[in-house]
């Protein structure tokens, strides 16, 4: 009756470890994908049409490009509030591309629409990491 016990404890063990290792190997794939991607050769497209951006909200890489093309029938901008870049002038048809080298979020309108907003979130956003408390409790 031993060596029965040891066989079964013995199989149980074997099998744990193959379900530990199936695991870390799940794991570590799924860790690797979920890497920032790196700059796209292609610049992502914003249209500018019916006096809005499309879409709103873009975010890329840092050193990643953005166009904005105007397929309105009125003349628009992408200007950053910040003042990092300015298209100037957009007559329908024509197209801006702007390549981002900083991290940050970038508020854009139109400087002839100020009601027109969009969005530029460049580099990867990470939580910030809890401030550990000093105060002495």
């Amino acid at each position: 009756m031993t060596h029965a016990r040891t066989g079964v404890v013995g199989l149980a063990l074997a099998a744990f470890v193959a379900l530990a290792v199936g695991g870390l190997a799940a794991f570590a794939d799924s860790a690797s994908s979920t890497s920032s991607p790196a700059p796209s050769a292609t610049p992502v497209l914003v249209t500018i049409k019916d006096f809005a951006y499309s879409p709103k909200v873009v975010s890329i890489p840092v050193g990643g490009s953005v166009t904005w093309k105007n397929v309105d029938q009125a003349a628009h901008t992408a200007t950053d509030k910040g003042k990092a870049f300015d298209s100037g002038n957009l007559d329908t048809g024509q197209t801006y591309t702007f390549t981002f080298a900083k991290a940050g979020t970038y508020q854009i309108l139109c400087a002839y629409h100020p009601s027109m907003h969009g969005t530029v979130v460049v580099g990867a956003q990470s939580s910030p990491s809890p401030t550990p408390d000093t105060s002495g409790y």
